[in-house]
């Protein structure tokens, strides 16, 4: 390959990773009011939580504590890594929800650039959950569910914390934490924002065509163990699964979404990507012309515009001083 022919290609890969970005269309959709029976199934018990703190690291801006909540009724303590900038006025949170394969990756780093950016930074870790293919089918929703109680419950903590402003509040996931806060998009008032990166539904879907090897397998396994087609597998997830973002995406008000969409994606297939960004009426979004891993090439550009839709979203209004000149020409 000639050297043109190299810095060709070069180009290409590079423009390949930048961000094709849309704007919403028309008049705002607004959400349709949350049932009753969908609010009821996602109340939790107001128990006192008891936290323990503990590590603490310090950096000039920010530090971050790693904090266990307690006394919810489980076994399982609710972990937060909690990026807590310094300063001296209450902050906007965000409540961070990280990938399936791991609590950290790829969201610490997003979570520094939020704490440098003086927001909260909360990286809600996930309940470790081993499907059992000799189960019931309805263990699926009962973890998605779980998830979105327990990243409430952490809310409930975070907001009670000095320096928190609990009116700024906003969501950040990727794939799995993605599909949980779309979710909690619909179903806590009190969150004003969210970014969902790489998330698709509905989730029988995803879990049916999906790529990864963990899921296939369990695909696998489950279909054999309860004796079904692969197309009755479906049917029955479908039915099953209400904590599943396409379902639940008219009681999201479409404004205050943006998201992130690969064109390649074969772990969260592409085309249940679209049907989620079209249930909620289609957002603002970032295309990508790669695949799920791939995809973390394009953050910095991606960031960058979820930077500016956040401080456009979450900043409180600046507060106008009142002079005595002021007052005399009124």
């Amino acid at each position: 390959m000639c050297a043109a022919s190299k810095m060709l290609l070069i180009a290409s890969f590079l423009g390949a990773t930048g961000c094709a970005s849309y704007q919403t269309a028309g008049p705002p959709r607004a959400a349709l009011p949350l049932p009753d029976e969908i609010r009821q199934y996602y109340q939790y018990s107001q128990t006192e939580l008891s936290a323990t703190i503990s590590a603490t690291e310090a950096f000039p801006s920010y530090s971050i504590k790693h904090v266990n909540l307690s006394g919810l009724g489980s076994s399982q303590p609710i972990q937060i890594i909690w990026y807590a900038p310094i300063a001296s006025e209450p902050r906007p949170l965000i409540l961070i929800s990280p990938i399936r394969g791991s609590d950290t990756l790829i969201v610490d780093g997003c979570a520094k650039v939020f704490a440098n950016q003086g927001f909260h930074a909360a990286i809600v870790k996930r309940l470790r959950f081993n499907f059992d293919p000799n189960g019931s089918l309805s263990q699926v929703e009962d973890s998605l569910r779980t998830a979105v109680v327990r990243h409430r419950q952490a809310l409930d903590w975070l907001l009670a914390q000095p320096g928190v402003e609990p009116k700024h509040v906003a969501t950040f996931g990727i794939s799995y934490g993605a599909m949980v806060n779309a979710v909690l998009a619909a179903v806590e008032p009190r969150i004003k924002v969210h970014v969902i990166d790489l998330a698709g539904g509905p989730i029988a879907a995803v879990m049916k065509s999906s790529a990864e090897h963990s899921l296939r397998r369990d695909w696998r396994r489950s279909r054999r163990s309860h004796d079904l087609t692969n197309r009755e597998l479906y049917a029955a997830l479908r039915e099953i699964v209400r904590t599943d973002p396409v379902k639940l995406a008219p009681y999201v008000e479409r404004d205050t979404v943006l998201m992130l969409i690969a064109r390649f994606d074969r772990s969260v297939p592409t085309r249940y990507q679209l049907k989620l960004w079209e249930a909620l009426g289609k957002p603002q979004a970032d295309f990508v012309l790669l695949g799920h891993y791939t995809s973390i090439l394009a953050l910095p550009a991606h960031r960058d515009r979820m930077m500016r839709f956040l401080e456009e979203n979450l900043r409180p209004p600046a507060r106008v001083a009142v002079t005595s000149t002021t007052q005399s020409e009124n």
